[in-house]
């Protein structure tokens, strides 16, 4: 999304919870797909991308523009939630909606329907053999490992938008990825080449220098 759209959006979502909606449908996708690749569990997905919509919205009248896009704070807070779902453990997940009215609405997620559609979404998950290489893979790292790699080889973020997301600068993230690569080429050792991942990425020292700001 254009910056400066971007912008005009969450200035009337900060006077009217309504105008939220179009926030959300915008990035909603986005950020259910980096719950999804980072939790590795449809319904786990559905549920950080639920709390990371819910405390957005709550939290958008304090939301400052200090060169960050809004779209990278709405990652930061999924991160966040991945790191918080794992520390408590499983749960029941729950969904979120907008009414009529703007209103958030946080409800079971019980309908046929969102059943339906987690169901699907954890068969893709379990019938890739790739995804779940890579996720067992993933889980052998720290988590800053973790949570860079996922956004640069899964989510094909550029350097500069994992930045934003996290904060970092452009020195720490690039060591991050590259410790984090080279850790990973440890686990693959036993097969010859490069590894893919999900999504497009490859596991070699080559992607992290190609494409990178």
């Amino acid at each position: 999304m254009d910056r400066e759209i971007e912008r005009r959006l969450v200035e009337d979502a900060k006077r009217s919870p309504a105008a939220f909606g179009k926030l959300f449908e915008e990035y909603y996708k986005p950020i259910h797909r980096y719950a999804l690749h980072r939790t590795g569990n449809a319904a786990a997905a559905d549920d950080v991308t639920a709390e990371t919509f819910f405390k957005a919205l709550n939290k958008i009248s304090g939301f400052k523009w200090a060169g960050v896009p809004f779209s990278a704070w709405l990652y930061r807070i999924a991160g966040n939630e991945v790191i918080n779902y794992f520390r408590r453990g499983a749960r029941e997940p729950s969904g979120f909606e907008l009414n009529p009215d703007g209103v958030t609405q946080r409800e079971p997620a019980s309908t046929q329907d969102m059943e339906k559609e987690l169901l699907e979404a954890q068969e893709k998950i379990d019938n890739s053999a790739a995804y779940i290489r890579a996720k067992e893979a993933l889980k052998t790292l720290p988590e800053k490992y973790r949570e860079v790699l996922t956004l640069r080889f899964l989510e094909d973020k550029k350097i500069m938008e994992i930045c934003e997301i996290l904060g970092k600068n452009e020195g720490t993230v690039k060591s991050l990825i590259s410790r984090g690569t080279a850790r990973l080429k440890v686990y693959f050792e036993k097969d010859a080449g490069a590894q893919p991942l999900p999504g497009g990425g490859v596991i070699n020292n080559e992607s992290n220098r190609k494409g990178g700001s």
